[in-house]
């Protein structure tokens, strides 16, 4: 009696240990990992865009505030 508990407790260990190792092997595959470089790059993109808009908004801002045109800001190249 306790072989038999013993094999369906091995059988069961036996069972999850490979369903664990196949979704670990998914997760690592090459198209799991280029995917989430792809979001990655996509969350990074997003990020840069929002602040160089946030910087043009402050920038813009701060020309009011300082009473600066855009035209008083073009030098002429000396060199």
């Amino acid at each position: 009696m306790k072989r038999i508990l013993w094999l369906i407790i091995g059988i069961a260990v036996g069972v999850y240990a490979v369903t664990r190792l196949k979704k670990r092997a998914h997760v690592l595959a090459p198209e799991a990992v280029q995917e989430s470089a792809a979001k990655l790059a996509a969350a990074v993109r997003h990020f840069g865009d929002q602040v160089r808009e946030g910087m043009a908004e402050r920038e813009a801002e701060l020309k009011d505030a300082l009473g600066i045109d855009a035209a008083a800001n073009e030098r002429e190249d000396y060199r």
